[in-house]
């Protein structure tokens, strides 16, 4: 899915003349936020590997410290770069932004704090909550080949990055969960 989003929606963007001059005007926003978000992309799915986390306990750690380095670097430019960009009437945009970014440092934050107090049942919960918010980025581009889902607004699209993070948080839950909603107590 990802693969598709860069090829369908992300290279015909940065080929866009009027696009690729305002990214050059902030290379000092840009590059950071583009590079920490790619580190967390790649490094979360490593971080579930049960064979690198009892193989390697260190190496684990040290690709934690990564991936949270790389949320606490790109979320907090990503709701800069929301703002900078789009219309100051279009409030609704820079919103959507601050509750993705928001929901990623939360869960990333809360995921960092219960492995460092070793509640580590709970840390796999919230680093799973994290990584899926991780992918919105891949959730609110990937529809984009089909005409229909382009015909949305701004405001449109605002919505759809916000539904999409509470899904991020919604889905695994309701996977942690799933017994207690389908099975009865003996």
């Amino acid at each position: 899915m990802t693969i598709s989003v860069l090829l369908y929606s992300e290279v015909p963007l940065l080929r866009q003349v009027k696009e690729r001059a305002y990214l050059g005007s902030i290379p000092f926003l840009i590059i950071p936020h583009v590079l920490a978000g790619i580190t967390a992309l790649l490094v979360g799915p490593l971080q579930f590997s049960s064979r690198v986390r009892r193989g390697n306990p260190r190496f684990h750690r040290a690709l934690g410290r990564v991936y949270v380095c790389s949320v606490f670097i790109a979320a907090p430019l990503a709701v800069v770069l929301s703002h900078h960009r789009h219309d100051s009437r279009a409030i609704h945009f820079v919103v959507a932004n601050i509750v993705q970014a928001g929901t990623w440092v939360i869960a990333t934050g809360a995921a960092f704090l219960t492995a460092r107090n070793r509640h580590f049942h709970q840390h796999r919960d919230w680093m799973v909550r994290s990584y899926a918010v991780t992918f919105t980025f891949v959730g609110t581009r990937v529809l984009q080949p089909l005409p229909a889902w382009n015909r949305h607004s701004e405001a449109g699209f605002a919505i759809e990055i916000i539904m999409i993070t509470f899904m991020a948080i919604l889905i695994p839950d309701l996977a942690f969960h799933w017994s207690a909603f389908t099975r009865r107590r003996s």
